[in-house]
């Protein structure tokens, strides 16, 4: 016969037991809640028609990829050419964009500088982890490997490895429009033309979803319009008509503010696709607000700093 304190002793050890099996379950529950929102806000869902690849390595290069579509473009670098850095960091030799991330512990200045010079929304980027830094030699494309997607670093989470590598399965350089971007000899500098470049490839990276959306935008900024520029460039690059880049006016007395970028649109039905896409990329807050020359605005805030 079992004695009472063994019965409470049992009794102890069973509830023990049931509350490590509902510790694991709910545990098991948040990972799969974490894998599928991880999968869900992957590249296998997204709603863009056109993704921009970075991958920076001795020779950068730029993929575009149309999704369900036959018309890719690449454009390739030299290690030895230079750019203006955004954020204030002036003309940076691409070769050493690595070790600047690397000191400033920003990989999203390789996003930014390649956005620049593209005129488009760098969506992913690969780049190693270390800080070499790269000098000019011979320049031959070729597609990225198996190490390049999921053994380097980058802003793309699991799936969208997985995804990226499927779209480059089966390719071969053929398949893409090499895209080049005219350089301008400076002394022992070269300097790439993305003036030039914007000109003539304007359109070229433009996101059918975004232009069909048709939806006009303004860029306020407090000091910087150098910055202005470069976003609005990035902005018409991918089909969104900006109509007015103009100083943010402050009330009498009032100092300029570094608040948090805003994107702001008139709309009763939910934010529009375009919307979105700006508050994503640019890492603005998106509201509901009305525009005096456009259906969206965008004021800067701190995105004037990193921008210029």
């Amino acid at each position: 016969m079992i004695s009472s304190n063994t019965l409470r002793i049992l009794k102890k050890n069973m509830k023990g037991f049931n509350n490590i099996r509902l510790g694991i379950a709910l545990c098991c529950i948040v990972f799969c809640i974490i894998i599928l929102r991880t999968l869900l806000t992957s590249a296998f869902f997204t709603q863009d028609d056109r993704i921009n690849i970075l991958l920076y390595s001795s020779h950068p290069i730029y993929f575009s990829f149309e999704k369900r579509g036959e018309v890719h473009y690449l454009t390739s670098f030299s290690a030895d050419s230079r750019t203006a850095v955004p954020g204030g960091y002036g003309e940076y030799r691409l070769g050493a964009l690595g070790k600047l991330i690397t000191l400033e512990k920003n990989p999203l200045l390789l996003k930014n500088t390649f956005s620049r010079i593209t005129g488009s929304m760098t969506d992913y980027f690969f780049y190693p982890s270390t800080n070499e830094i790269y000098y000019g030699g011979k320049d031959t494309s070729a597609l990225p490997g198996f190490s390049d997607i999921f053994l380097q670093s980058s802003n793309a989470n699991f799936f969208d490895r997985v995804y990226i590598y499927s779209l480059f399965i089966g390719k071969h350089l053929t398949d893409f429009e090499e895209i080049q971007i005219k350089k301008i000899k400076t002394g022992d500098s070269i300097l790439l033309s993305d003036s030039t470049f914007a000109e003539q490839y304007l359109g070229y990276f433009y996101r059918k979803s975004l232009r069909s959306e048709n939806k006009t935008v303004q860029i306020l900024y407090s000091e910087s319009y150098l910055a202005a520029k470069n976003m609005s460039r990035i902005i018409d690059g991918e089909g969104i008509r900006v109509v007015d880049i103009d100083v943010k006016i402050l009330p009498a007395g009032r100092k300029v503010e570094r608040s948090s970028c805003v994107v702001m649109e008139n709309s009763e039905k939910g934010f529009s696709l375009t919307a979105k896409e700006l508050a994503s990329f640019f890492h603005c807050i998106l509201t509901k607000g009305k525009g005096r020359v456009s259906d969206i605005v965008v004021e800067l805030g701190r995105a004037e700093k990193e921008w210029e």
